[in-house]
């Protein structure tokens, strides 16, 4: 589904990714860990979109993530992304916050998108909070909201970054079993963490960067053995 293939990437002269390659299937859940430096940011950056690879090759779903200089829209048609800052449109309630997004990409009437909103949002155990602003609602609860934005889209992948950093124990458990949910109906997840406890309770496979190279890439069973 995803193959990344001896990836660098220097913002100046320097490298922050140094020939970085790994493959991610359908329907696993990856963890990208590594300390502040190693260069998890960059690689979201690149993963999500958002940089252009220097050097190497980004595919997904066997096809290039940029055509002629261009982000491929395969990118935002099969990954859903949910930064640490949740960046969640504050200016407009819960639930347009979905609406927005799906109408924008689909084409329908507001009162359609309300319609697969509202579902979600039940499912999301939110729909108490459909009418509050962002600003209105928990930490967890704007966790929550991120990634029912991200999913309303029906993406593949969801991508999402350190979503325990700034959740308590009870949420961080809650939004791994979310994850897990997920998972099991079909969505491959791919996290960038490092909270190794929550990276072991969720993850089926780690990714670890040190330095901007990949020092391993194993099951998650036995990286934490």
């Amino acid at each position: 589904m995803i193959e990344v293939k001896q990836l660098s990437y220097a913002y100046s002269k320097d490298l922050v990714l140094k020939d970085v390659s790994f493959n991610i299937q359908a329907n696993e859940i990856v963890g990208i860990l590594g300390l502040s430096g190693s260069g998890k940011t960059t690689l979201l950056k690149i993963l999500s979109g958002l940089l252009k690879p220097k050097q190497g090759s980004y595919l997904v779903e066997g096809q290039s993530a940029y055509l002629k200089g261009k982000r491929n829209p395969v990118l935002s048609q099969e990954l859903g992304v949910v930064f640490q800052e949740y960046q969640l449109f504050m200016h407009l309630s819960v639930i347009d916050n979905l609406v927005l997004p799906y109408r924008l990409r689909f084409s329908v009437s507001k009162e359609e998108a309300k319609i697969k909103a509202l579902e979600l949002l039940e499912q999301f155990g939110l729909l108490q909070q459909k009418d509050q602003f962002p600003n209105e609602c928990s930490g967890g609860q704007q966790q929550r909201i991120a990634i029912a934005r991200a999913l309303i889209l029906n993406p593949r992948v969801l991508l999402i970054d350190e979503p325990t950093a700034a959740l308590d124990s009870e949420n961080t458990q809650n939004v791994a079993n979310l994850l897990k949910s997920l998972n099991k109906k079909g969505l491959t997840v791919i996290v960038i963490t490092h909270d190794l406890p929550f990276a072991q309770s969720l993850c089926q496979r780690v990714i670890e960067l040190n330095q901007g190279k990949m020092i391993k890439d194993m099951d998650a069973k036995d990286y934490f053995a």
